[in-house]
């Protein structure tokens, strides 16, 4: 599959000839091909099926000549501009251009990639390694984050209205000032997540890890925990209307301060939880 692979790459950069970075783009692509065709594979695709999802996942190779140097004069610049690790920048920079098409991210390695103040809206990062990325301020609205890492990833005052996080690995990352309106996680982990001022409407956790998660003066509307983990998690002063926790167990949660509506407070009451000390209004 390898040989098959690198003639799919021979292929979409031909029509550009030999220039000076070729190399490092085409054995670059190559690893995040292969590993692509891997996960697929393991998915219990067959060898046709995992190929051909592969290389429709490419994207567009105008978008990544468009930042590559096409002379050895440009090479020599971009080296001395960036003298550690020149041709990585040109690739995240690439990606990050991106951005700005329909191209696709899915199984694609973003690690510590700036895609901040990006219109990213209905994007598929499924699959991808996202460790330290940034996006801040961008708007993700209906974003797919399937089995995605997004380990100390950053999502301060981004949208995210209408996305959906499955199977994803959200350890300390930062979602302060989000607007997490209609977003579905789904067996996601979420321990040592940022979630201060998030806008929480509809929301919805299921399966999820929220161990120790703060909701420290949140506003919560409409939220769903189902079969999730609240162990230790804050509810400190907050306020929540129409929460349910159907199937989750809210028992060592702590909620002194809150104030509830009657029909939260109802369901929490039926689950045992500690509610000394809440308002109901």
């Amino acid at each position: 599959m390898e040989k098959k692979l690198q003639a799919f790459l021979d292929g979409a950069f031909a029509p550009y000839g030999d220039f000076p970075s070729r190399a490092d783009v085409t054995r670059e692509l190559l690893t995040n091909l292969q590993e692509k065709y891997a996960d697929l594979k393991r998915e219990g695709m067959s060898d046709n099926e995992a190929y051909q999802t592969t290389i429709d996942s490419f994207g567009d190779v105008s978008e990544i000549m468009e930042q590559l140097p096409h002379t050895k004069s440009d090479a020599q610049a971009a080296d001395e501009s960036n003298s550690k690790g020149s041709f990585r920048k040109v690739f995240k920079d690439t990606m990050k251009q991106a951005k700005r098409s329909a191209s696709k991210f899915a199984m694609t390695d973003l690690r510590e990639t700036d895609l901040g103040d990006s219109n990213l809206s209905g994007a598929d990062f499924s699959f991808s390694s996202l460790q330290g990325a940034s996006f801040d301020r961008s708007n993700l609205t209906g974003a797919k984050f399937r089995a995605a890492d997004l380990t100390k990833a950053s999502f301060k005052q981004s949208n995210l209205t209408n996305a959906s996080l499955a199977a994803t690995s959200l350890q300390d990352t930062d979602l302060s000032g989000a607007d997490l309106s209609g977003t579905k996680f789904t067996a996601a982990a979420l321990r040592g997540a940022t979630l201060a001022n998030t806008v929480l409407k509809d929301t919805s956790f299921n399966g999820c890890d929220l161990g120790n998660i703060s909701f420290d003066g949140q506003t919560l509307e409409g939220v769903k925990f189902e079969r999730s983990s609240l162990k230790k998690a804050s509810f400190k002063n907050a306020t929540l209307r129409d929460v349910t926790f159907h199937h989750s167990d809210p028992k060592e949660a702590d909620f002194s301060g809150a104030t509830l509506d009657k029909i939260t407070y109802a369901l929490l009451k039926n689950t045992k939880a500690d509610l000394s000390g809440v308002t109901v209004a």
